[in-house]
């Protein structure tokens, strides 16, 4: 790419990036985190999955048919 080309380039994504917020001054990366996430740690969350995709991957019934009963 040449310098000409670069500057085009960049010219482009300045335009483009314009209305993009950045996070504020002396904020946390996490400023513009959702605060009220659901987490699939959230053991609420995990059960009601488990119940609702009974044979998907990471869920008790896939676990144990690959890798067998736990202490088993």
């Amino acid at each position: 790419m040449t310098p000409q080309e670069e500057a085009i380039f960049e010219a482009k994504a300045e335009k483009m990036l314009r209305g993009h917020r950045g996070c504020p001054l002396g904020r946390d990366f996490r400023a513009f985190r959702y605060r009220y996430d659901v987490s699939p740690r959230d053991p609420e969350f995990v059960a009601r999955y488990d119940q609702t995709f009974p044979g998907s991957p990471g869920s008790p019934e896939w676990w144990e048919r690959k890798y067998g009963r736990p202490n088993g």
